[in-house]
């Protein structure tokens, strides 16, 4: 594991120093953080195929501004806590990434997101594709009305693998399985889902609608125009 100093040294410098335009920060070696991390509306954060990007204590990355996780099927990209092994069973020990805020985004391609507590999409709509949520409380908890596309992913071995709190995931090729609730819905939560396989949880499906319908949810006109630029 390296523990890339350095770089941590150069990416608080860069943030902080963030005023007016727009910063790019890339990361392409493995990176240890110990504090919570924000990238702020403006900033840009690359991180290469490959980079394992690994918190020490319960610290989340908080994402305001963009972030372009684009591993490959033999690099995949790691977010996970320090000494965690793959496929762990211990408790989730990092509180998870946050993406928060209609100009919030993230392209997360051939992901890992592993031991966290809660993967959070509020109110912005970040795609994943070909990911993985394992260990985790929840693998994505979605609300705030959030769309996120989420396609060709696995959770499994989650608490939830995902959540929709008053939000509306947009899911399609999914393997959702060995979570103890597979697919938790909500206070009028909704998916607009294709061919997903929710099997094998403890409970596949779990949904509460106890706020009746969502009167300001996303329209389906909305959601059809997405999926357009999705396929």
């Amino acid at each position: 594991m390296k523990h890339n100093i350095l770089l941590l040294c150069m990416f608080f410098c860069a943030v902080q120093g963030f005023a007016a335009g727009v910063v790019k920060i890339e990361i392409s070696a493995d990176t240890v953080f110990q504090q919570d991390v924000e990238i702020p509306f403006g900033t840009t954060l690359v991180i290469a195929p490959g980079v394992r990007i690994l918190f020490e204590g319960y610290r989340t990355l908080r994402i305001s501004g963009l972030v372009i996780a684009e591993g490959t099927s033999d690099e995949q990209i790691i977010f996970s806590s320090v000494d965690r092994a793959r496929g762990s069973r211990e408790t989730p020990a990092w509180k998870g990434i946050e993406i928060v805020g209609k100009q919030a985004h993230g392209n997360f391609r051939h992901c890992r997101f592993e031991g966290a507590f809660r993967n959070l999409i509020w109110e912005s709509n970040p795609s994943f594709d070909s990911c993985e949520f394992a260990g985790n409380h929840y693998g994505l908890y979605c609300t705030k009305k959030a769309a996120p596309p989420v396609k060709n992913c696995r959770f499994y071995r989650n608490t939830y693998g995902i959540a929709a709190d008053f939000a509306s995931p947009l899911l399609s090729g999914n393997v959702i399985t060995e979570n103890n609730v597979g697919l938790q819905l909500q206070l009028s939560a909704s998916v607009l889902a294709g061919k997903n396989i929710i099997s094998g949880n403890l409970k596949d499906i779990n949904t509460e609608d106890a706020l009746g319908p969502n009167q300001n949810s996303m329209s389906m006109q909305k959601m059809w125009d997405i999926m357009r630029q999705l396929y």
